[in-house]
């Protein structure tokens, strides 16, 4: 089976990152320090905001579940052709 040009430039891609992180670890450390604050920030951003609209947050939460069901489920080709 043939690789999909988009995983071998993502695969690429991560080789140059791990490559870059290797030769500066300090650096790698650093922005892994900034991007672990930033993710709680916004986590807890979103807390309090769920805290202030339990209701808004739950709707949105059942938004967002729909969605990623919906795409993570799709059918294959073959069944769909089946179907028919």
């Amino acid at each position: 089976m043939r690789r999909r040009p988009d995983r071998l430039l993502t695969r690429l891609f991560l080789a140059s990152l791990i490559a870059l992180a290797l030769m500066h670890p300090d650096t790698t450390a650093h922005l892994a320090e900034l991007a672990t604050g930033l993710l709680l920030a916004i986590v807890a951003g979103i807390a309090q905001a769920a805290v202030a609209q339990p209701e808004a947050a739950l709707l949105t939460a059942g938004g967002i579940y729909l969605v990623h069901q919906i795409r993570t489920h799709r059918p294959h080709a073959r069944a769909a052709r089946a179907a028919h």
